[in-house]
């Protein structure tokens, strides 16, 4: 668009995404969250406010076949503005935090990349949610770790269920 008139969060999502390489495929509503991945996990406050979803570990499977990959993307309305949620379904066991680590910084680099810039360039969040049970105990090295380290880049959770607001 061009002129005076300013873009739906819609279309800055949806615009975000098609410039992506690899091509992130933009999915109405949460449709790109797998059923037994996360499925009925994340809902939205405001179901009229979702954006869309895309699949990232599905999308870059090709590009980066033995990379630990990022789950998803979800674009959520708010304030006027297009909001990327990144998500991980992955299981909460004191035995995964660093595999976590590891997908969380993957997705950082992708969003380095310049043909990341729109999507990098929205609000986002990094979000964990958990596939199972959460069972990451207190007194644990690993729990430390997520509520200092991981907590200042920027990860939340792990959560069994996810609000977007």
């Amino acid at each position: 668009m061009s002129g005076a008139s300013v873009d739906t969060p819609a279309e800055v999502f949806d615009a975000a995404l098609r410039v992506t390489s690899p091509r992130l495929a933009l999915k109405p509503g949460l449709k790109a969250i797998k059923k037994g991945e996360g499925h009925g996990q994340i809902v939205a406050e405001a179901p009229e406010r979702l954006l869309g979803s895309a699949a990232i570990d599905d999308d870059c499977r090709a590009s980066d076949p033995h990379g630990n990959r990022w789950d998803y993307v979800i674009g959520y309305g708010r304030a006027s503005k297009a909001i990327a949620y990144f998500v991980e379904v992955h299981s909460a066991e004191t035995s995964e935090v660093l595999k976590v680590e590891r997908k969380l910084r993957w997705l950082q680099n992708l969003l380095l990349k310049p043909p990341q810039r729109k999507l990098a360039a929205l609000g986002r969040e990094y979000h964990w949610v958990a596939s199972g049970r959460i069972n990451i105990p207190q007194h644990t090295q690993q729990f430390k770790y997520l509520n200092s380290t991981l907590k200042k880049v920027g990860l939340r959770g792990p959560v069994k269920r996810l609000t977007l607001t």
